[in-house]
């Protein structure tokens, strides 16, 4: 769980997990707190050291689950949109590749776990698809992904495959060059559709990613693309990485942009993840924040929301507020439940271009508009009798 001594932003209340719509009303399971309360004091002698969190980019051989500590917890920091193309390339330029998170490095890395969805191709080369907006930036600017924080990447969106099979071929390169770990993208099916794997506090994590977004290159047996979304894919995906896997996290790339309630869509995607055995959902591009919604013993996070994105005066004053506002989503996780669930509001800088920790006048509107979100999730999910 987060340290007291570390929460960064003195003046702004977090969500705390009660105030999650629904959230884990039957509580933790007698018998079960009993069995953890035995098994840690058999093992109390060697419970004192941390360990350290290590990753791997799975092959096709699968490696049996690691034994978890009894009632260890890992704690995961997400955010929403990372595109790294336009001004911010330029700022990167003039002022080196951290920059767009400079101002929240301690917010990022106050976790186990970072991860984020890249919207972009890392690559110089390659011609643009067809579509109305396509980013990429030169591959060396991977470089400030670690440097910040960021430990996995989602890459099952609309927007890394923007520059076809050579866009896609040098982003994962660059990708591996700085260590960071991916899911949502390969040069084949069944690459594109394979965890990322971390284990931190002796719990092994396995990461998923998808896109239902259309205008798009899906990958397919022998030919390089992002990870379709369908229900079925994603339970058989899940299940198989509970089978070497403590945890399964999904990341969802679904839904309608600038829209705050979840589609039918997203609501089927994640209750298939959740039902398949995910623990935790992690929505994005919408490019504006969604509700959380509590199904099956697990969390889901409809949208996170822009975290980096060129977002200036005249898309402030086009888009409204909701396009700058965003939040870094913390959850804090065992193998078989969430412990916690909390927010840091962050707001898009417009002078900056890029995100920082949120005012008190602009966290309490954003926390505010996320109860607000929260009711929607409810509203949405009795429309389609899903939840």
């Amino acid at each position: 769980m987060l340290s007291p001594s570390k929460r960064l932003i003195p003046s702004v209340r977090s969500v705390a997990l009660n105030e999650v719509k629904g959230f884990f009303r039957g509580g933790t399971p007698l018998l079960f707190v009993l069995l953890v309360a035995f098994v840690a004091l058999a093992t109390a002698c060697g419970a004192g050291a941390t360990a350290t969190p290590t990753a791997t980019q799975p092959s096709g051989t699968a490696a049996p689950a690691a034994t978890p500590t009894p009632d260890r917890e890992v704690t995961i920091a997400a955010v929403g949109d990372v595109m790294l193309d336009r001004d911010i390339e330029v700022l990167m330029g003039e002022h080196g590749a951290i920059y767009p998170f400079e101002r929240v490095l301690d917010l990022l890395q106050d976790a186990d776990i970072t991860i984020a969805n890249l919207e972009i191709a890392l690559t110089e080369r390659g011609e643009p698809v067809e579509k109305l907006f396509n980013f990429r930036t030169p591959p060396r600017f991977a470089s400030g992904l670690p440097e910040a924080g960021i430990d996995v990447l989602a890459l099952g969106n609309n927007h890394v495959a923007d520059y076809g099979p050579v866009g896609i071929e040098d982003t994962l390169a660059a990708l591996d060059d700085v260590g960071l770990l991916y899911s949502g993208a390969g040069m084949d099916e069944a690459a594109a559709r394979a965890p990322a794997i971390v284990e931190a506090q002796g719990l092994r994590i396995a990461f998923l990613s998808y896109t239902d977004q259309f205008i798009n290159t899906f990958a397919a047996p022998g030919q390089p693309g992002v990870a379709f979304a369908e229900a079925a894919s994603i339970a058989e995906d899940v299940a198989a990485a509970r089978a070497v896997a403590d945890v399964v996290i999904v990341s969802l790339h679904s839904g309608l942009e600038y829209v705050d309630e979840p589609t039918a869509a997203q609501v089927e995607l994640s209750h298939a993840a959740i039902d398949a055995g995910a623990l935790l959902v992690i929505g994005h591009h919408p490019h504006t924040l969604q509700g959380l919604e509590e199904y099956n013993g697990g969390l889901i996070a409809y949208s996170l929301g822009n975290f980096v994105f060129d977002l200036d005066a005249g898309d402030l004053e086009s888009l409204g507020p909701r396009a700058f506002e965003t939040v870094v989503l913390y959850v804090t996780l065992t193998e078989d439940k969430i412990v916690d669930v909390r927010m840091e509001p962050v707001f898009i800088d417009v002078l900056e271009n890029r995100p920082r920790p949120a005012t008190a006048e602009e966290a309490a509107a954003i926390l505010e508009r996320v109860d607000l979100l929260n009711e929607l999730v409810g509203e949405s999910c009795g429309a389609t009798e899903a939840c």
